[in-house]
């Protein structure tokens, strides 16, 4: 296991601990060299590819559910435009 980072310095220097969580480093932050939180870098977003729904564009059946939210108006318009194999 990693060494333990105390509270009290995780606290200090909590800007360069989320760096270098950023950057892929796990930081264990407890007391006493006992863990009891874990700081660790988020998980990478997946694009999603809606080009499934490119048959819905034709009969506009996808306008009443996503027209509202112009984010899945561009994804949707954007993955259409993707050759789909």
């Amino acid at each position: 296991m990693n060494e333990v980072v105390s509270i009290y310095k995780a606290k200090t220097n909590l800007s360069k601990l989320v760096k270098k969580a950023s950057e892929g480093s796990t930081i264990y932050i407890g007391s006493y060299g006992r863990a009891q939180a874990i700081l660790s870098p988020m998980p990478k977003k997946k694009e999603i590819n809606i080009g499934i729904w490119a048959d819905k564009k034709r009969d506009n059946a996808y306008e009443d559910i996503v027209s509202s939210d112009p984010d899945i108006v561009k994804s949707f318009n954007k993955s259409i435009n993707k050759e789909i194999l």
